[in-house]
């Protein structure tokens, strides 16, 4: 078999338009531009490789800085477009002894990892607030009338109400941001209903905390607004989960896909 059909061509990996698939362009603190490339890597067995492929990386003029990952075998590589090519790192990992191809996913991965990270925090902040506040309504729950004093109900509210406040205004945040975005469109969406159940139970367990006796009467409902936010986000985070694994295993499919394709020696086929 010839050699060059053997070999993929890297060379095309220095065409523009096929870089900016897996690379972006920054600018360093001392105005150079740089470009950080992602690269999927094929070959690794263990932790050592990450080192002997970080040495051959950082061999190549115009690299600034390359970090290898084993447990996901995927490269990160920082260099100076001015110095050097794409082309470049490919023939320096083959050289080395291993394989990669572009790593076109890296943004988007990125990009999930940091949804996953807010959505995990949203999720544990509402969860956790609604457990304490659950502990606090409890004594409304299992007590008879009249034997849970006045002020002692007051400051298990008061209560209530800071533990509230970090789901209203944290945890919550996604619902009331995509119902005020569909509010401005037009378009009422399953946000806009959400986000105003909670404005109206939160609005009316404040006005009875601050003003017991008032036009809100004496019922709070922060327990029952922290549970449905913490349900509502439950839901949502493993959606999320789903979805991302679908993407990334797409990302992995399209990646097994050759850059380039070049005529057989039958020639091609003609319909």
């Amino acid at each position: 078999m010839n050699a060059a059909l053997a070999t993929p061509d890297i060379s095309v990996l220095d065409d523009p338009l096929e870089l900016e698939r897996f690379s972006r362009v920054s600018v360093d603190a001392d105005g150079r531009r740089v470009c950080t490339s992602g690269l999927q890597i094929s070959g690794i067995t263990c932790a050592a490789c990450s080192g002997i492929l970080e040495a051959a990386l950082q061999r190549v003029d115009g690299v600034v800085e390359a970090r290898v990952s084993a447990a996901s075998q995927r490269a990160s590589v920082r260099w100076d477009p001015a110095l050097t090519r794409p082309s470049a790192l490919i023939g320096a990992i083959r050289g080395a002894g291993y394989d990669a191809v572009p790593d076109a996913g890296a943004p988007a991965r990125e990009m999930r990892r940091t949804e996953h990270r807010q959505a995990l925090w949203r999720l544990f902040v509402a969860a956790f607030c609604a457990m304490q506040v659950m502990m606090l309504a409890t004594p409304s729950y299992v007590t008879q009338a009249g034997e849970l004093a006045p002020d002692m109900r007051q400051l298990l509210n008061w209560g209530q109400w800071v533990l509230t406040l970090p789901v209203v205004l944290f945890a919550a945040g996604p619902f009331f941001k995509a119902a005020w975005r569909g509010m401005r469109l037009r378009r009422i969406g399953m946000d806009v209903p959400v986000a105003l159940g909670v404005a109206v139970a939160f609005v009316a367990s404040t006005g009875a905390t601050f003003s017991p006796g008032g036009a809100f009467g004496l019922e709070v409902y922060y327990d029952s607004l922290t549970m449905f936010v913490s349900f509502l986000l439950g839901a949502r985070y493993l959606e999320l989960r789903a979805r991302h694994r679908a993407q990334g295993e797409l990302e992995s499919a399209l990646a097994a896909m050759p850059p380039t394709a070049r005529e057989g020696m039958y020639g091609s086929i003609r319909g």
